[in-house]
């Protein structure tokens, strides 16, 4: 059977099970908080808040961007193990690996689905109320896509070693402080002792690096220059080089993994 053909009817799969388990209604409600949001905010006026106002969708977009693919891709397989659906599909002629890479995959097409839903009706509320959308803001959307994939990556690597609960706690608190995490290693790093230096370089280059994805604050005001292209690729290669070091380990756990 033909891989690409295996690994979207497994992505498939991820995206019916989200629409079952009514994930997306979520995205719903939290765009209609947007919305009002911005009716609210607009009723005041926007004269002079047009940066605050963009700046304030770009980080609501983030955190729930982020939320709902770290709690979507990080019980997908603890959940398949669990409900013992996941020997059925073990007993076809699918490997472990085409099983997993498949899931993330749903699990990808659910954030970024997700993520324009919400992308659509922050864009229709400030538009309503005539703020700008720059040209950088579609480099906004398409960066941060590529760093839902990270987001993703490191979700499923930590839901085959640890509890959906856990795994989905321990990915909070890894990508949502990790640019902390970053500054204080590199703050360590210029006052520590050279025998020891090393050592938080090669911590800091483990953890994922998903604010390099961000531009919101740039996007958000006017008048910014584009990103350079060298720049995008740049991120675009890191998110592969990361995503597939994830998947690595992830396979790696799951093949030896007694079902």
């Amino acid at each position: 059977m033909n891989k690409i053909l295996i690994w979207r009817a497994l992505a498939r799969g991820v995206l019916l099970e989200s629409i079952r388990r009514k994930d997306l209604w979520v995205v719903a409600i939290l765009g209609f908080i947007i919305v009002c949001s911005a009716g609210a905010l607009g009723f005041f006026g926007m004269s002079g808040l047009e940066s605050f106002a963009k700046d304030l969708a770009a980080s609501v977009l983030g955190g729930f961007s982020t939320i709902l693919a770290i709690v979507t891709t990080g019980r997908l397989m603890p959940e398949e193990t669990k409900n013992r659906t996941l020997y059925p599909l073990v007993a076809r002629p699918i490997s472990r690996f085409d099983l997993l890479f498949g899931k993330f995959l749903g699990g990808v097409a659910v954030a970024w689905i997700s993520f324009l839903i919400l992308c659509a009706l922050t864009a229709l509320a400030l538009s309503i109320f005539g703020v700008k959308m720059e040209p950088i803001m579609l480099q906004y959307v398409m960066l941060k896509m590529m760093g839902l994939v990270v987001v993703c990556a490191v979700s499923l690597m930590l839901s085959t070693l640890m509890t959906p609960s856990a795994a989905v706690t321990m990915s909070f608190v890894i990508l949502f402080g990790s640019s902390m995490l970053s500054r204080g290693l590199l703050m360590a790093f210029s006052t520590a002792d050279p025998g020891v230096a090393p050592f938080y370089r090669v911590i800091n280059g483990v953890l994922p690096q998903v604010s390099l994805f961000d531009i919101g604050g740039r996007a958000a005001n006017t008048n910014w220059r584009l990103v350079p292209l060298w720049v995008i690729g740049a991120l675009a290669t890191y998110m592969v080089l990361y995503s597939a070091a994830m998947l690595s380990l992830s396979w790696a756990k799951f093949r030896r993994q007694a079902l």
